[in-house]
């Protein structure tokens, strides 16, 4: 009888990985081998391959690319990209983990992120918090202080060991767990990560598809407490909302939450204090919570909508990138530049799809694009782009 390991890297169960993440894939970021989603696809008969050969082995996974992305308040959110082979890895882990993390109570009514096509997605959780709103108007909003930059191994180790009955997975779940940075896009980007507080041997690496199942096993507790009292609650990884019907109530819940992941050496910021992401919003208000707004409406109930700050960084980032320079640090060149700016672009109207104003979000990202491409092509060609002829303008994309 097969093993678990055996399982999930059988040539059909990696077939249907890739039949669900390969589209994702091919759109994505590269790890430190370079290597696309695309390119991946070109050989996937002999990438499947060194695949089992390495899962059999003495595993270790490859090192991860470091992605700064500068945050609204300073500093940078630090994304760690694992290789394609390794995302693939790492996907498939999930689907055989799968009945455990139902039966072990890592799935539950509490917890959104952990996996995906589980109707336990970002997308659930915003139509969730939509129905809880429209009940409980006030909104309270807390996320877990450098999370995932201070996780102890070793507890996550032991979970993982106690949790997980797969035990033939274990070789394979533990090594990420250690997995380190081992470059960036960025020249400077050992500086970026250090300052950004993350340090090698410590913590573990958040933009792993194993990330939030790491999340899930510290947090699975504080989940079943939420549950017990009836809380109308959902926890994105190490984003928390709750709603209520009085400020009071909130309050009470701030004061509850805090006992609880004092427990786990863990915190969350001070309501009200300067940079701090704990707030709580009154009815009137528009609540911040994944990347979007619960808002009123013109009807009086609340909807889904892209912030205008939102539309306006999203915007001011396409627009960026009509520069050769930050192009070539990303090494982005001309054969990959329309490649790159429609991946881009529609990775953004994918990330908010649901918004009640999307279509605002759509112009934004068609303008920025364009923009961002005539400038690109203008810096390259200097002093010549102004001879071009409208025939040339159309054919480069830019008329």
């Amino acid at each position: 009888m097969a093993n678990a390991l055996d399982n999930a890297f059988s040539r059909a169960n990696l077939e249907i990985v890739w039949r669900y993440e390969g589209r994702r894939l091919r759109k994505s970021c590269f790890g430190i081998d370079r290597k696309s989603g695309n390119k991946f696809q070109e050989n996937i008969a002999s990438e499947f391959h060194q695949i089992r050969e390495r899962i059999r082995g003495n595993f270790k996974p490859k090192g991860l690319l470091a992605i700064a992305k500068p945050k609204d308040t300073g500093g940078n959110r630090i994304i760690c990209v694992p290789t394609v082979a390794d995302r693939i890895i790492q996907f498939a882990i999930l689907n055989e983990l799968r009945p455990a993390l139902e039966r072990r109570g890592l799935l539950n009514s509490i917890s959104y992120g952990l996996i995906r096509n589980s109707s336990r997605t970002v997308g659930d959780a915003r139509v969730q918090s939509i129905r809880f709103r429209n009940e409980h108007k006030w909104v309270y909003k807390a996320d877990i202080e450098k999370f995932f930059d201070n996780i102890p191994r070793d507890i996550i180790v032991e979970r993982s060991s106690k949790i997980i009955p797969q035990r033939s997975l274990h070789k394979l779940i533990i090594p990420f767990i250690h997995t380190e940075i081992e470059d960036g896009f960025d020249p400077d980007w050992k500086n970026i990560i250090e300052k950004s507080g993350i340090f090698s041997g410590k913590g573990v690496r958040q933009g792993m598809p194993l990330s939030p199942y790491f999340a899930g096993l510290i947090l699975r507790d504080l989940d079943k407490i939420l549950e017990k009292h009836g809380y109308r609650a959902i926890r994105y990884v190490d984003d928390i909302i709750a709603f209520f019907d009085s400020e009071e109530e909130c309050s009470a819940f701030d004061r509850f939450l805090r006992s609880e992941l004092d427990k786990l050496s863990l915190s969350i910021g001070i309501i009200g204090a300067k940079n701090s992401k704990t707030r709580v919003y009154k009815p009137e208000e528009a609540a911040e919570f994944l990347g979007m707004e619960i808002a009123l409406s013109q009807s009086g109930n609340y909807e889904l909508r892209i912030s205008d700050k939102c539309l306006q960084n999203i915007g001011a980032k396409i627009a960026g990138l009509g520069s050769v320079d930050a192009l070539l640090q990303k090494r982005v060149t001309l054969p990959r530049l329309g490649g790159f700016l429609d991946a881009l672009s529609s990775g953004y109207l994918q990330a908010y799809k649901g918004a009640a104003n999307h279509g605002e979000l759509v112009h934004e990202v068609s303008t920025m694009k364009r923009a961002a491409l005539v400038n690109a092509i203008e810096e390259a060609l200097g002093r010549h782009f102004t001879d071009l002829d409208k025939k040339q303008r159309r054919f480069l994309g830019i008329e």
